[in-house]
């Protein structure tokens, strides 16, 4: 099965209500949350970034906090200030991504962090053009060494984007964008967490 027929599979009903599930704001996920906390800053990392990251089940260890926070915090701004706020992935071009890259590079390098954390954090600061890549998402879509391109070209059909917008929840804000309503499905699909186990089979997963 090819990536594109997977995200078709995967956005199919019962779906709506699974992200109905994600994006209530009194269940246990977090939702819009991780989008709306704290002011996200556009070209700095700041200590609510880390917190809405951690939302997401993952920490950042205290050397590395202070990395992002402290000593680098000049540089690392800098490098997200040559990453596009306003492109969408599937319209990016290839340096849109090498900018990214460079940036998920950067923060790969800290103590613990890797490239889930690195992807969870830079999802948060633009989350119209990066991806979430944890083991969730690669136990649920054909994803390979780079997951960006690759989504990028699943995502350029239009009709697929569509699909995947028809999800979106009543009400839910405008800052959560598609390709957080993607991450998000796929996480509900595949999550082995309790509560996503509870979420699927109370839609007839």
């Amino acid at each position: 099965m090819t990536l594109g027929e997977r995200i078709d599979n995967v956005i199919t009903n019962p779906s709506d209500g699974l992200l109905r599930h994600f994006f209530d704001r009194d269940g246990p996920f977090a939702g819009a949350t991780f989008d709306e906390l704290g002011d996200n800053a556009r070209y700095e990392i700041g200590p609510s970034d880390l917190v809405a990251v951690s939302l997401l089940d993952v920490r950042y260890e205290p050397r590395a906090v202070r990395a992002i926070l402290e000593r680098d915090a000049v540089e690392l701004s800098e490098m997200l200030s040559e990453v596009p706020a306003e492109v969408d992935l599937w319209e990016a071009e290839d340096r849109d991504l090498e900018a990214a890259l460079a940036l998920h590079e950067a923060l790969d390098s800290y103590a613990g962090v890797g490239e889930t954390k690195a992807s969870k954090l830079l999802a948060r600061k633009r989350p119209r053009l990066i991806p979430v890549i944890d083991s969730v998402v690669r136990r649920g879509l054909p994803l390979g060494s780079n997951p960006a391109k690759e989504l990028r070209a699943a995502l350029a059909v239009e009709s697929r984007r569509e699909a995947i917008e028809s999800l979106r929840p009543a009400n839910l804000s405008s800052l959560i964008t598609t390709l957080r309503l993607l991450d998000a499905a796929v996480w509900m699909r595949y999550s082995r967490s309790r509560n996503a186990n509870r979420a699927r089979a109370s839609v007839g997963l």
